[in-house]
């Protein structure tokens, strides 16, 4: 059974329980995420999670600027994404289900994929606080566009299965939920988007 850490009801699927060990993995990028979890930065913190400050007139409250990505993109779903140093160059065509021709990445993908490796890193963070270990462990990401009537009204839905198989069910779910607290991608989709954390 999985665990929705949300409301704490039990999901289907499988799951193991090991006993907790050490983890030894280092903090995977370095003073931008132990900002994140700076408790003079998260003190006074929202019930979602929100950092205090978050309201100023900049819409950024007091957080200090780490690094910016930039990507470019031409033609849309049906066109091509490319970073500013070159480094991600992608076709981009739109899934046989939106009645594209498949084949190459889409946007879907892409906030899957990368909301999957940071809510990851903020999970090792976090785990490696608390003397957990991550060793053997995954987080998977599902993204779904979603439409409402005949408008074009969309919006996205997100779910996020982690799995733990070192440490127990408990452990994992309070480790899953500071994760979510704390991880920037889910910051960003509060209150945009559905997301649903739950523990395999």
């Amino acid at each position: 059974m999985s665990q929705d850490t949300r409301t704490g009801r039990e999901r289907p699927g499988t799951g193991t329980a090991d006993a907790p060990g050490r983890v030894t993995a280092s903090d995977y990028s370095g003073p931008g995420v132990e900002a994140e979890l700076d408790p003079r930065r998260t003190a006074g913190a929202g019930r979602d999670g929100s950092a205090p400050g978050a309201g100023g007139p900049d819409g950024h409250g007091d957080y200090d600027t780490l690094y910016t990505a930039r990507a470019s993109s031409a033609g849309g779903r049906g066109g091509r994404v490319t970073t500013d140093d070159g480094l991600l160059d992608l076709e981009m065509r739109a899934p046989r289900e939106l009645g594209g021709p498949g084949g190459a990445p889409n946007p879907e993908q892409l906030l899957a994929a990368a909301y999957a490796t940071c809510f990851h890193s903020s999970l090792e963070l976090v785990a490696g606080r608390g003397g957990a270990d991550t060793g053997g462990a995954s987080v998977d990401a599902a993204v779904t566009l979603r439409k409402r009537g005949k408008s074009d009204d969309y919006a996205i839905g997100v779910e996020v299965t982690v799995r733990m198989p070192r440490v127990d069910r408990e452990t994992a779910a309070r480790l899953a939920e500071q994760a979510h607290r704390h991880c920037p991608y889910s910051k960003a989709l509060l209150g945009s988007a559905e997301v649903g954390v739950h523990v395999a």
